[in-house]
C-alpha cells in the first residue's frame, strides 16, 4: 500500500519542485522536495519501497525538467540505497540521522546528476562551479527542511505501513 500512496505524493512533490521551489532560492540552489521525501522514506521504510520511491520521484522530476529521463532517478536510487545500507531503518523520533543523511546525500546526489549532465553534454556549468553555487546552497535549504518533511513522512509511514503486534 505504501508504494501506491507514494505515487501521487511524489507526483505532487515533483510539480511543487518544478513550480514553487525555484521561487524559494538561496543563491542558485533550491530545496528538493522529492529528494527530501525519498531520503525520509529510505530511513523509515523497507529498502525496496525506498528504491521504488526513488525511481518514481526521479522519473517525475525528469519529466518536468530538461534532464534526460532517468538522470534524477539514478542519483536518487544510489543515495537512497546508500542511506539504507549505512543507517537502516531509523526511528521517527531520531532527528540527527536525517540531518546527516540529507547534508551528505545532497552533495552526492548533485555530484551524480551534474556528472551525468556533463557526460551527456547538457550542462553549461562545470562540476566545481555547480557544487559551489548550486549544491552548497541546496544542501543548506535541504538540511533546514528535512526535519518537517521527515516528521510528515513519519506520520504517513505510521498511517500506511502495518504495525507488527508482539505476542508473548
Amino acid at each position: 500500500m505504501g508504494n501506491y500512496i507514494g505515487i501521487p505524493i511524489l507526483l505532487l512533490a515533483a510539480v511543487i519542485d518544478a513550480t514553487i521551489m525555484p521561487e524559494l532560492r538561496l543563491g542558485n540552489g533550491t530545496a528538493d522536495l522529492v529528494f527530501l521525501m525519498v531520503m525520509s522514506w529510505a530511513l523509515l521504510a523497507d529498502v525496496r519501497d525506498a528504491l521504488l520511491w526513488a525511481v518514481v520521484g526521479g522519473a517525475a522530476q525528469d519529466l518536468l525538467s530538461v534532464a534526460p529521463l532517468g538522470t534524477s532517478a539514478l542519483g536518487l536510487v544510489i543515495v537512497a540505497y546508500a542511506a539504507d545500507a549505512i543507517f537502516g531503518n531509523v526511528s521517527r523520533g531520531n532527528l540527527l540521522v536525517p540531518l546527516v543523511v540529507v547534508a551528505v546525500g545532497t552533495a552526492v546526489y548533485h555530484m551524480i546528476t551534474l556528472t551525468l549532465l556533463q557526460v551527456l553534454g547538457l550542462s553549461a556549468v562545470g562540476l566545481g562551479q555547480g557544487l559551489v553555487y548550486v549544491t552548497l546552497p541546496a544542501t543548506i535549504l535541504n538540511t533546514i527542511l528535512i526535519l518537517p518533511v521527515y516528521r510528515l513522512m513519519g506520520a504517513v509511514h505510521r498511517l500506511i505501513v502495518p504495525h507488527r503486534t508482539r505476542i508473548g
